[in-house]
């Protein structure tokens, strides 16, 4: 019960992102080590692109939504036979990088998939169905997007794009000190 309390207190009293330029493969890194010894049974593989450009987030809002990206696609494959997990990040363009966590589960049917980041929306049998809400809360505060594909042959693909940091040329200068 405590733990229901505690989420639906978070939903409702989430704190503003507060952006910094930021590394998102430093960022993966850091989400992927809360799961040191916990994903067991499942091969992991990251594909980080080399020399991606900073993209501006909470690095803690973002590492909650690969946390809750990850433990997810953990959980839909508990009784598949084959256990496969990829993140992976890459450039899409000169504006824009993307994440995308992949799974080999059990799936995401299309009908599930227009309710699946609203609150109190869940496909198991357990948990407040406020996970994926949170995800897109945060998302959306970063000027991201999700979207959901089918990983064939099985499983779910789900894909951030985010927008690449203004270059730092543009910025002014600061400003001269004269003592």
């Amino acid at each position: 019960m405590r733990t229901l309390v505690d989420e639906f207190w978070q939903f409702s009293r989430f704190p503003a992102a507060q952006p910094v330029p930021s590394d998102l493969n430093a960022i993966v890194g850091n989400a992927m080590a809360v799961f040191q010894d916990r994903l067991r049974g499942i091969r992991v593989r990251e594909r980080l692109a080399p020399d991606l450009p900073l993209v501006n987030v909470d690095p803690e809002q973002f590492k909650r939504v690969i946390v809750n990206l990850v433990d997810n696609a953990a959980e839909a494959m508990q009784d598949s036979p084959i256990k496969d997990l990829l993140v992976a990040t890459s450039v899409s363009d000169v504006e824009t990088v993307e994440l995308a966590i992949s799974d080999t589960g059990c799936g995401i049917s299309r009908e599930d998939r227009e309710r699946l980041f609203l609150p109190y929306f869940s496909t198991k049998g357990r948990g407040t169905g406020l996970g994926l809400a949170i995800v897109n809360r945060i998302l959306t505060e970063h000027n991201a997007v999700i979207r959901v594909e089918d990983n064939l042959p099985s499983g779910a693909r789900f894909i951030i794009e985010l927008p690449v940091r203004p270059a730092i040329a543009a910025e002014a200068p600061p400003a001269e000190i004269r003592v």
